[in-house]
């Protein structure tokens, strides 16, 4: 997203929206040709697997953050973004050889697919945006998937240290509909867990038997 770096005083007026529509447009037209004409090899949306498989890496991260009282609403937004993104994660089998791709599992975030507005960084700002904070969950996968020696394939991190955010510069991993991803390559077959408590989010990844 670099090329939409602005200061936070120019990010905002009509002309700088425009011109980010206008660009992220045709990179969402340019991922979905480049993906058409050589299909990364994606784990299949509907294998789950629902046993016991053998552990490799968990992370578990909080939910709520030390935030101003005035994005209280968006914190608990994000938090129900990531309900909806958890269930269509947990227990998604990767086999052997088979790329994981965050936007192809969690598909275009939308109201009507569940998703409400929560907390997004854009130029250094928090705004509201729907299916903000759903990077705590590609954040947290990242981890798992490095930690559990997946192949990396595509990582970007933010453009700015996020507030309350549980990973350092250099090890997250911010998303973006559709053409900032998270991609990694399974190296054996693996069940993905993702799956929220009470207070923390909780995402892991499982060796297959």
């Amino acid at each position: 997203m670099a090329a939409f770096d602005l200061t936070p005083e120019a990010a905002f007026t009509p002309a700088a929206r425009l011109e980010f529509w206008l660009k992220s447009r045709l990179l969402m037209l340019a991922r979905l040709l480049r993906d058409g004409l050589r299909p990364p090899g994606f784990a299949s949306r509907r294998v789950r697997f629902r046993g016991e498989a053998a552990p490799l890496c968990e992370i578990r991260t909080p939910l709520y953050a030390e935030v101003d009282p005035a994005e209280a609403t968006l914190q608990l937004g994000k938090v129900e973004n990531l309900r909806v993104v958890a269930r269509r994660l947990d227990g998604l089998v990767i086999r052997r050889g088979q790329v994981f791709g965050f936007w192809h599992q969690v598909g275009r975030p939308s109201r009507g697919r569940g998703f409400v507005p929560g907390r997004e960084l854009r130029h250094g700002c928090i705004i509201p945006t729907i299916a903000g904070g759903i990077c705590q969950m590609s954040n947290s996968l990242h981890h798992v998937a490095r930690t559990a020696g997946m192949a990396i394939l595509e990582r970007h991190s933010h453009t700015s240290p996020v507030p309350g955010a549980a990973f350092p510069p250099g090890e997250d991993a911010t998303v973006f509909w559709n053409y900032i991803d998270l991609r990694f390559r399974a190296p054996a077959d693996v069940v993905l867990h993702a799956r929220l408590t009470a207070t923390e989010l909780v995402v892991g990844l499982g060796r297959l038997p």
